[in-house]
C-alpha cells in the first residue's frame, strides 16, 4: 500500500507541474504490471508533439527498475536509470506520435510496479 500512496504523490506532482499539458492521447492512462527478474516490458504510447509528457513508475521496492522512452525513430528521448525502482521521465515531444516505453528490470527477483503516463 505504501508504493501506490507514492505512486499518488508522484501522480499528483506530475500534474500540479502543467495539468494543461497533459501529452498522452485519450488522457493519462496507468496500470499495475510485473516484470520478471532481469527482464524488460515494453509498452506504445500515443504522446501529443509540443505538449509535456510524463510516465512515472513505481515499483514494490524489491529490485531497480529502468525507466527509457523511445521515439519513433527509435532515438532515447527521456530515461530514469537510477538505482531504485521509482521511476521519472518527462519531455516534450516535438511531434505527435507513438513512443516506446520500456521497464527493465536489473534484479534477480520480479518486481509488481505500477506505471502511469500522463
Amino acid at each position: 500500500m505504501k508504493t501506490f500512496t507514492l505512486l499518488a504523490a508522484c501522480v499528483a506532482l506530475a500534474l500540479t507541474v502543467d495539468t494543461a499539458l497533459a501529452g498522452a492521447i485519450n488522457g493519462p492512462k496507468g496500470a499495475v504490471h510485473v516484470v520478471e527478474a532481469r527482464s524488460t516490458d515494453s509498452f506504445n504510447v500515443t504522446f501529443r508533439g509540443g505538449e509535456a509528457a510524463t510516465v512515472i513508475v513505481v515499483g514494490d521496492g524489491d529490485t531497480d527498475l529502468d525507466l527509457r522512452v523511445y521515439d519513433e525513430n527509435g532515438n532515447l528521448v527521456a530515461s530514469d536509470t537510477d538505482s531504485t525502482d521509482r521511476c521519472v521521465a518527462r519531455w516534450v515531444p516535438r511531434w505527435s506520435g507513438t513512443f516506446r516505453i520500456t521497464v527493465q528490470n536489473l534484479g534477480s527477483v520480479y518486481n509488481r510496479y505500477e506505471i502511469q503516463t500522463n
